[in-house]
């Protein structure tokens, strides 16, 4: 019985016809191509079929995709809101599928259709058969939470109401899908003895609090440093009033010497000794784990937690950021000196590790760099906008690379200049009612973008993914405490975050376009097109359009 093991990319071809699929935990995005020569007229699009195998590579729960856009004459028909693509096609050359299960194995059979909307063939199938990613498996064990309520997903099961409003807590676990749960196991897994050292920008939850009292209680020794510049500052009063809820006052360290203290970590010392770290961009916080795009990774390298753990102590001492050549006191020569060390001393490396405060804005040029090598594509999740010399490397890119991003719509004006040809950025907005019916959920809490993330080729073989607590701003390296990771050549890694990503790019991709293009009276661009018309803008290279190189980089090309 052939083993299927779980890989980051997929490809298949069948005929004229090839596939790609890139495989995260909970999200897949799949792209299909037909070679350029072939005759695209009577393509009316493709159907996909999704079955889940066991073991034994028996099938289970076969089902067709569905879509909302159908032929002419196809919507009095009783197929209710969605129509399974057998009878409505997919005219486009990807779909993601964002309900796929953590170490499940799935078959993907795409059809390319053909013929007439009365009269559709079904030609035979490219098939993928492919094992997605279990998120704790291994050194690296990757969350990344749902982070939107404002979605037909959550309407449809929660209606409009809060989170807490839902008694059994489902609604707060949907939403976290084991994000939190990951910062509550990291706590909970310490033994007597043990030591968690944490550094944390918003300490505004309670459960966290309780697991930490919990685990004091058995003998764990705790380490709080939280942001505490300024008294009179709503976070810090938030986090001081949970620290003195939970009686957690003598293990709580305010770290007033700083601009902003914007650090998410936690370092677990066992027999003196750090073994692990959890870190992300996630603080402790309800709209972190539940309300904003988020996400956390759990590293179980001694040298990476080592070097976590020096930079814990000097953010303990609360060290001043300095000035130059004044001390060798000031925090920004102290990690200048740990970070020095760790690259002469580690050469052979999968991981780069970036503290702040520092004296260079290396983040941002350490990015800017990845930018301009990139090969296919670049995705970039940049809340509160980035540093100009990271908006003029997207701009100055080659043509062909392919370009996504997300930002908050504070930073609408910052990223508005970059949407052209193959690049696209987009902000979260609200599809209020669509099809006649209400859509989106409310949206709860702010600032719905959060995660840091840069993500290069992640098709490749040789992807490379940033990430960590820094904005990609001259602040983020200079004057705050922040913390960056950058992976190389780490193709798990990169297709779990790559699929997220995408997941938010596409969400908010289609409320944009159906908010400025789509009234609510009827509109022939509402239907599919009853003929291969449709394709023809995917094989247009000089148009300008992102979908040719999008057909081409998502199929893995």
């Amino acid at each position: 019985m052939p083993n299927i093991l779980s890989r980051p990319v997929v490809q298949a071809r069948y005929g004229s016809y090839t596939a790609c699929a890139l495989v995260g935990c909970h999200s897949v995005s799949l792209a299909w191509n037909i070679d350029d020569h072939e005759d695209r007229s009577s393509l009316l699009g493709f159907a996909i079929r999704r079955s889940r195998l066991d073991e034994e590579l028996n099938l289970h729960d076969m089902r067709w995709l569905e879509g909302q856009k159908r032929f002419p004459g196809l919507e009095n028909e009783n197929y209710g809101l969605n129509i399974p693509s057998y009878k409505a096609p997919f005219q486009r050359f990807r779909w993601n599928d964002y309900s796929v299960k953590p170490n499940q194995i799935y078959r993907f059979e795409i059809f390319p259709v053909t013929g007439q909307p009365n009269d559709i063939i079904m030609n035979p199938p490219i098939v993928m058969d492919f094992r997605t990613f279990m998120n704790s498996a291994g050194p690296l064990q990757i969350y990344t939470n749902r982070g939107v309520t404002s979605a037909l997903a959550y309407y449809d099961l929660f209606k409009d109401k809060h989170p807490s409003e839902i008694p059994d807590g489902s609604a707060y676990r949907w939403l976290s899908r084991e994000l939190k749960e990951s910062a509550q196991n990291f706590i909970e897994q310490s033994e007597p003895g043990d030591e968690i050292h944490i550094a944390i920008y918003e300490f505004h939850d309670d459960a966290i609090a309780n697991a930490l009292s919990l685990a004091s209680a058995k003998g764990v020794v705790i380490k709080v440093v939280y942001h505490a510049p300024d008294p009179n500052q709503g976070t810090m009063k938030k986090s001081l009033a949970i620290i003195q809820q939970n009686h957690l006052d003598s293990i709580c360290i305010p770290r007033t010497k700083t601009k902003i203290s914007h650090n998410k970590f936690m370092v677990l010392l066992r027999n003196q000794k750090p073994i692990q770290v959890w870190t992300g961009s996630a603080n402790f916080s309800e709209a972190a784990f539940h309300f904003q795009t988020n996400f956390s990774v759990v590293i179980t390298n001694e040298h990476v937690a080592n070097l976590y753990e020096q930079y814990f102590k000097l953010l303990a001492m609360d060290l001043p950021r300095g000035r130059k050549n004044k001390s060798s006191e000031y925090i920004q020569d102290q990690i200048d000196k740990i970070l020095s060390e760790y690259k002469t001393n580690h050469i052979e490396r999968k991981e780069n590790l970036y503290f702040s405060p520092i004296r260079s804005k290396e983040i941002v040029d350490v990015a800017v760099e990845l930018i301009r090598n990139a090969k296919s594509a670049i995705l970039l999740s940049s809340p509160f906008g980035m540093d100009k010399a990271i908006i003029s490397a997207i701009g100055e890119n080659s043509k062909d690379i392919l370009e996504y991003g997300l930002a908050n719509a504070t930073a609408t004006k910052k990223v508005a200049g970059l949407n052209k040809k193959n690049t696209r950025f987009f902000t979260p907005t609200r599809l209020e009612t669509y099809l006649g019916r209400r859509w989106d959920a409310k949206m709860f809490g702010s600032h719905k973008i959060h995660a840091k993330s840069l993500i290069i080729d992640p098709w490749s073989t040789s992807p490379k993914v940033m990430f960590g607590s820094a904005n990609f701003s001259e602040p983020s390296c200079k004057e705050n405490d922040e913390n960056m990771l950058l992976f190389e050549n780490d193709p798990r890694l990169a297709a779990i975050m790559a699929t997220e990503f995408l997941r938010m790019f596409d969400h908010y991709k289609s409320r944009w376009f159906i908010n400025n293009f789509f009234a609510e009276d009827n509109q022939q661009n509402r239907y599919l097109a009853e003929n291969g018309d449709w394709s023809n803008i995917y094989f247009r290279a000089n148009a300008n359009s992102h979908k040719y190189r999008d057909r081409l980089v998502f199929c893995g090309k």
